[in-house]
């Protein structure tokens, strides 16, 4: 009988290649402004999250209507509708998440020919060369105002002016919009900004940094975090100078903190208890410390309009 060794070799291969091919992730970014990720793959499930316009995420697996991802930073595996997302190649997967352009506007659109794409605080422009932004060989406008993530500094006092600007933006459980938003995702989202890569959720973000001991040796920046009667950790803020802290409650605003927890003035009781301080940003010394303040002090805390 002749040999059919070479046959079967090449069957061998042909058929390692399809499995490589099947089993190796695809590649997207979000299509539009705040598609929504869900925890199951039909319609009403719970909203764990959001996926902005331009975020990365590889497609772990699909059928017809809806894919399973994870997103390129985090890890965080959720469900989203197939239509709600675009495949990009390898490169541009990996631009989009290493060194990105960031949307600055909380609101702003991007331009085509034919339509016009309102995209929020934090989405990502994909080969943006300052007015342009580029996907599939078709350029877009985006006019509002914008930066790459290599030029935007990890700083204190620009993590709080990006935070400010999401003032009183309703509480949103899985939310990350203007529109609507929860506070790790606040957290989150504005660390991202300026080159700082947290988990999606309260919990796990304080894992993250080094435990601030006492709250006069906390800085701004700083995250504070709070738990329930079960001690499981389920709220996150940022600190601000003279014993405040920025977070969303029933919206995102600033409210007073102490060692015992969040005091609302306006409800005249505490309404969440602080378990640890984390610090993600280096020391500061002290002379650094009155100088963030104030700068810190020149915007007012109770401005009036998100557009601030």
């Amino acid at each position: 009988m002749p040999n059919n060794a070479p046959f079967d070799n090449l069957s061998y291969l042909v058929t390692l290649l399809v499995m490589v091919a099947t089993t190796h992730p695809q590649y997207a970014i979000g299509r539009f402004a705040a598609a929504a990720l869900r925890r199951q793959g039909r319609e009403r499930a719970e909203l764990v999250s959001q996926l902005l316009f331009g975020e990365p995420v590889r497609i772990l697996e699909s059928n017809k209507n809806w894919s399973r991802i994870a997103c390129a930073e985090d890890g965080f595996e959720a469900y989203i509708r197939n239509e709600q997302i675009k495949a990009v190649d390898e490169l541009t997967f990996l631009r989009q998440k290493s060194s990105p352009a960031f949307a600055l506007d909380l609101f702003a659109p991007v331009l085509g020919n034919q339509f016009a794409l309102p995209i929020t605080l934090g989405a990502r422009l994909p080969d943006f060369d300052g007015l342009h932004l580029h996907l599939d060989d078709k350029r877009y406008t985006y006019s509002g105002q914008a930066a790459m993530s290599a030029d935007l500094k990890t700083s204190p006092e620009l993590i709080i002016k990006l935070a400010r600007k999401l003032l009183y933006v309703p509480q949103l459980s899985g939310g990350r919009t203007p529109s609507g938003i929860d506070s790790a995702a606040l957290v989150q989202l504005i660390g991202r900004i300026v080159g700082l890569q947290l988990p999606r959720t309260a919990e796990t973000q304080a894992n993250c940094g080094r435990t601030v001991d006492f709250m006069v040796q906390c800085q701004a920046a700083d995250l504070a975090f709070f738990d329930d009667n079960r001690g499981n950790i389920n709220h996150v803020g940022f600190i601000l100078p003279d014993s405040r802290i920025l977070h969303a409650g029933d919206c995102v605003r600033i409210d007073a903190i102490d060692h015992y927890g969040i005091f609302n003035f306006e409800r005249g009781r505490y309404t969440h208890r602080l378990r640890i301080v984390k610090r993600l940003l280096p020391d500061m010394k002290q002379q650094d410390v009155l100088k963030t303040k104030k700068e810190m002090e020149e915007v007012d805390p109770a401005q009036l309009s998100v557009f601030g």
